[in-house]
């Protein structure tokens, strides 16, 4: 017995003190960057800026998200949103958002053949910036951004405190479905680790036009799966200093999340580092089983001690657990930002916990990544072996 108890305790103390540890860090990261004055002012010069947001298909809100996007208070920007063709759904809404936004154009970039449709689309946006643009911005369509977003944002590079910014986003769901809430709890998970080694992840990055031509940026997407991490390990390798930017987090509305959507969702978040970062990858398998197991187990040794089933010590050590747990759910939802209530995020972490287990399990066994009704065969470093469309079978299954 005692020896069972100094386990469980190892076993505990290892999975809990990191967890909290980082997020705790990571809380600690934004609340100072929150007093940090040197991103505070919006003023300096304002060197000609190029957003590029690749579209593809229609999705609720994402109206309103691009025109967020377009109406920025920025005093010279353009805006290139790229389609992989004209048959896309969200064709006739670009074409009239264009019409409606002198700075704004579309670009149809083609079918991507040795990379994914996103690098490509991005691939051919930087093609076609415009020969004065310093500063180059990569935003996601689906995102929402106040008018100021775009001037603070570019503060840093602006200034030439940084050569590179990246920002993360907040995920509203409506209604608060299951899905929807362990998708905002994940974000904000994410949110607090990029805070203490920052990575390009979702949301939004800025770089200096001559460090991305320096770079040679386009090189590397052009034959792998993922722009942001992958960006992130070129930024890595030259050394370069990547600022996170937890001021100017977007928002992303998310209308009816399911749970299997939300799966869908973490199934690629996680297979992407699986190839472009492996080590990372691999030690967030083994934390995350860890982590869902540890809650497991200490769970039922919660509900057997009142029956005289364990021993006292055992239950002490898993309501311990299951205590800091808690109190970690608590730190979550007071960085996430995200108006969902206190009792709905404490009823969606321990699914969230089981369910990106299990997705993380799974990660183990997939050798591809499903993407927007396209199959990615991908090799080491996130290079694309192969690409096909996926039959309306897989598309119902991914």
């Amino acid at each position: 017995m005692f020896f069972t108890e100094n386990f469980l305790l190892i076993w505990i103390l290892v999975t809990a003190v990191p967890l909290f540890a980082a997020l705790a860090g990571g809380m600690l990261k934004i609340w100072s960057a929150a007093r940090h004055e040197a991103y505070d002012c919006a003023g300096g010069v304002t060197p000609p800026v190029e957003m590029l947001i690749p579209v593809k298909g229609v999705s609720s809100d994402q109206e309103v998200s691009l025109k967020s996007l377009l109406d920025q208070d920025y005093p010279q920007y353009q805006v290139a949103l790229i389609l992989e063709s004209e048959q896309d759904p969200a064709n006739a809404m670009v074409d009239r958002l264009c019409a409606c936004h002198p700075h704004a154009r579309k670009i149809v970039s083609g079918l991507s053949v040795s990379c994914a449709q996103k690098n490509h689309n991005l691939v051919e946006g930087v093609k076609r910036i415009k020969q004065d643009t310093d500063i180059i911005v990569f935003c996601d369509s689906t995102n929402v951004a106040p008018p100021n977003w775009l001037t603070m944002f570019t503060a840093p590079l602006r200034r030439r405190q940084v050569v590179a910014s990246t920002t993360f986003r907040r995920f509203q769901p409506e209604p608060q479905t299951m899905g929807g809430v362990c998708q905002a709890i994940y974000a904000t998970v994410i949110l607090l680790l990029a805070s203490l080694r920052p990575k390009p992840w979702g949301g939004a990055t800025a770089i200096l036009r001559k460090t991305f031509d320096d770079l040679r940026v386009v090189e590397q997407w052009s034959r792998t799966v993922i722009d942001d991490l992958v960006l992130g390990n070129i930024l890595d390798k030259a050394g370069i200093k990547l600022l996170m930017d937890s001021r100017n987090t977007m928002t992303s509305p998310l209308k009816n999340q399911t749970v299997p959507q939300f799966m869908s969702y973490l199934d690629r978040q996680i297979l992407f580092p699986k190839f472009t970062n492996p080590g990372m990858w691999l030690a967030a398998v083994v934390y995350a089983l860890s982590l869902a197991l540890a809650a497991t187990v200490t769970a039922i040794i919660g509900v057997l001690f009142p029956l005289g089933l364990v021993g006292a010590g055992s239950a002490w050590i898993s309501y311990q657990f299951l205590g800091t747990m808690t109190f970690v759910v608590v730190l979550l939802h007071a960085a996430s930002g995200s108006g969902i209530s206190l009792r709905k995020w404490l009823l969606c972490f321990f699914p969230f916990l089981f369910l990106s287990g299990f997705v993380f399990l799974r990660s183990v066994f997939l050798n591809y990544i499903d993407w927007h009704g396209r199959r990615y065969r991908v090799g080491r470093g996130g290079v694309v072996c192969w690409n096909g469309f996926l039959t309306r079978g897989e598309q119902g299954r991914s």
